[in-house]
């Protein structure tokens, strides 16, 4: 990179030309961008795809570079002297980065290939600029790493449970100050109108975590701006947790209030519109109480700051040549090193989607004794808070067992997405209103597999494939189907309805991801998000019953293992033949 002096002392202050400037800055971004590219796209898609909760995102750059540009005078007042200790912070980025890409599935977590990012911007501007100007740069910095990311769902899930509470409790009592008559069963409030009940369901995503964390980022941004005073700061940032849950209460009371008049007004766009439209009263407030910090205290006016005479200019020591060509070599050096890396060892950091087979709704609807009853469509709201618009929810009853059971069926699909926290009933059967009588088991399913044969080519984990020959109800074809690897165990929690004390509640549940079989949530990652692993997909499979206090969990496990024999290789013709997968027949492409 040429540069031209600046002054008679030119060996050691250099002003490098804007072209030159511009175009050094731009390859730097390039092989950043290169190097994390992965992390990158994640992002980009969590701020598109989920744009209400995420997309804030997008802008935080724009507002880190305004916070530079303020104070651009302070930090070009002096040339820059580039810090060596920035190269060992870069080098530590991108290890951490290619440690968390290279290693076991159980580090695979986006925060965590954040960090690597983080560093790896710190140490760049540190070793790029030095020392001083870091007096300037660590907020904005701060502001980019800590608010332009997304958070996992496992970062915020206990969060937002709790959020969940406070939203519902607070709507319940406004509404009934109100005078409408309420009831409310853990996070669903019913609206008692005209011999009518109106649910409103305060879903994990009307929980009032998308306007906390923006409301943080706003407070951060306009405490660094409008304030003087570091308490005066502290104070407004703080409050954007009371000011985003007063909203959110609000923005709930209303979507009840429209479904007293149409129940269709708490669903869908409409919902969503509403949560937009109350930003605008939320931000006046949040203006509103930094007005006030800012005339607590009396003080004297700040003395204008004399503008510069002379045009500001980008200085550097003599090294930056050499500081340029360091950085370049890391980068370039860990991303070649890595992509190898990854090459070498067969792994990819992003999953491919694989399609089903065949859809969840051409499962039979009567099945050795059993008859649906029901096939359940999920509102908007429901299908958001689910992750999911790929699921069945049936309920069938038996014709056959003594007191003809109803067992409530459900199917959730998911596949592509490294992060995404599998909804369990563990969760959303308490925020309906159950309580918990005990803590999730896991018990042995017996599915009978004696009429289970060894697949003769196909391996999984270095043991054959099981495979029973299934004909399809619909066109009567006979294939034969893989069945799922490893031990059927159902994940079964016991509740009951606080409104019926001697009620017994049981839901259970297991996950067949990559065709394999887990009862654990967390064995959802282990399994279909191994780094070898180009797709991924897992489906969740989940039973609920209800009985009287003499029902227990053996006769759960029971009722629920003779329900879905039959129905296994029916599940098995819709999801995707893994064996397929992996050795190439199946593609399935974006």
């Amino acid at each position: 990179m040429n540069s031209i002096p600046s002054s008679p002392d030119s060996s050691a202050i250099r002003v490098v030309p804007q072209d030159r400037l511009w175009l050094g800055i731009g390859v730097i971004v390039v092989f950043v961008v290169w190097l994390f590219w992965d992390f990158f796209v994640q992002q980009g898609r969590f701020a598109i795809n989920q744009q209400a909760d995420w997309g804030h995102t997008l802008v935080i750059p724009f507002i880190s570079g305004y916070f530079v540009w303020l104070n651009r005078e302070q930090i070009l007042s002096e040339p820059f002297k580039p810090a060596w200790a920035g190269l060992l912070v870069l080098v530590l980025g991108v290890g951490w980065y290619s440690l968390i890409a290279l290693g076991p599935a159980a580090f695979k977590h986006h925060n965590l290939m954040g960090i690597g990012v983080a560093l790896t911007i710190i140490g760049l501007s540190l070793l790029f600029f030095g020392w001083r100007p870091m007096r300037w740069l660590w907020f904005p910095l701060a502001y980019l790493i800590i608010f332009g990311q997304t958070l996992s769902d496992s970062a915020l899930l206990r969060f937002t449970q709790f959020l969940q509470d406070i939203a519902a409790h607070g709507s319940y009592w406004g509404l009934t100050i109100f005078g409408y008559d309420m009831s409310k069963e853990g996070n669903t409030l019913r609206i008692h109108q005209g011999g009518e009940i109106i649910p409103v369901n305060i879903a994990e995503a009307c929980s009032g975590m998308r306007m906390v964390v923006a409301f943080l980022a706003l407070g951060v941004a306009m405490s660094y701006r409008g304030l003087d005073l570091w308490w005066q700061r502290v104070i407004l940032v703080l409050c954007a947790f009371p000011t985003a849950l007063f909203i959110n209460v609000l923005r709930v009371m209303t979507l009840g209030v429209l479904a007293t008049y149409d129940s269709g007004m708490a669903d869908g766009d409409f919902h969503s519109m509403i949560g937009l439209l109350w930003l605008i009263p939320a931000f006046f407030i949040y203006l509103g109480i930094m007005w006030i910090l800012r005339n607590l205290v009396m003080h004297e006016d700040a003395p204008e700051r004399e503008e510069a005479t002379e045009p500001l200019s980008i200085r550097f020591n003599s090294s930056v040549r050499r500081t340029f060509v360091i950085a370049c070599i890391v980068l370039v050096g860990g991303g070649i090193g890595l992509q190898y890396a990854m090459q070498a060892l067969n792994i990819y950091l992003r999953k491919s989607p694989v399609e089903l087979r065949s859809s969840l709704a051409n499962l039979p609807t009567k099945i050795d004794g059993w008859t649906m009853l029901q096939d359940i469509r999920l509102p908007e709201t429901g299908v958001e808070e689910l992750g999911t618009d790929v699921y069945m929810s049936r309920t069938y009853r038996s014709e056959e067992i003594e007191g003809n059971p109803i067992v409530h069926f459900h199917l959730a699909y998911y596949t592509g997405t490294i992060d995404m926290v599998p909804h369990v009933a563990d969760r959303c059967m308490v925020a309906g209103g159950l309580e918990k009588r005990q803590s999730p088991i896991n018990r042995p399913m017996p599915i009978e597999t004696s009429s289970w044969a060894e697949d003769p080519e196909y391996t999984i984990d270095g043991s054959p494939f099981m495979v029973q020959t299934s004909q399809s109800w619909l066109t009567g074809e006979e294939t034969l189907v893989r069945m799922p690897h490893g031990d059927f165990e159902l994940r079964t929690t016991e509740f009951h309805d606080p409104k019926i004390p001697n009620s017994r509640i049981y839901a259970g549940y297991f996950f067949i991801a990559n065709g394999r079989l887990t009862p654990e949530a967390g064995g959802v990652r282990i399994l279909a998000y191994q780094p070898k692993d180009k797709y991924a997909y897992y489906c969740k499979v989940q039973f609920t019953i209800s009985g009287g206090r003499d029902f227990t969990a053996d006769q759960f496990v029971d009722v629920s293992t003779g329900f879905f024999e039959p129905l296994l290789k029916e599940l098995m013709r819709c999801l995707p033949d893994w064996a397929e997968i992996q050795s190439g027949v199946v593609t399935n492409e974006d």
